[in-house]
């Protein structure tokens, strides 16, 4: 009887370990977001592209980071998060109001960011599928 007990609880340690744990994909999400949303607020464009973006967009992304040279910015707002950990999927719409100096005309603009929870190196993450917006 013994026996049956720690065979059947190492059987379900081991169907556990094999599946996906939402909670812990949901909080990486919250996690890598917030710390690109920090690296784009704070004008390390580059930075967030080499830390996030997929290898699909990482040659546009990192493009746009460097014509974003003289882009500062005045406010970054989160306005909707939309993410299933089961698919590995995440939308989030951000406002970003912005200026160009010499100019002191403040602009807006919405980025739609696409995430995705893949596995690199061994290791799954969240990656951005969406390279950073244009400044104009």
């Amino acid at each position: 009887m013994r026996i049956q007990r720690v065979a059947s609880f190492f059987l379900m340690l081991l169907f556990l370990a094999g599946c996906r744990n939402t909670y812990l994909v949901a909080q990486r999400f919250e996690d890598s977001s917030r710390e690109y949303d920090r690296l784009v607020r704070w004008q390390e464009h580059e930075n967030a592209c080499m830390s996030f973006a997929a290898s699909t967009v990482a040659d546009e992304c990192l493009a746009r980071a460097k014509a974003a040279k003289g882009v500062s910015m005045a406010d970054y707002r989160v306005k909707r998060v939309d993410m299933d950990p089961e698919k590995g999927t995440a939308t989030v719409r951000v406002e970003i109001d912005y200026y160009i100096l010499p100019s002191t005309r403040l602009k807006t603009l919405e980025d739609v960011q696409q995430w995705r929870y893949e596995e690199i190196d061994g290791k799954e993450r969240w990656r951005i599928v969406t390279p950073l917006p244009e400044f104009k």
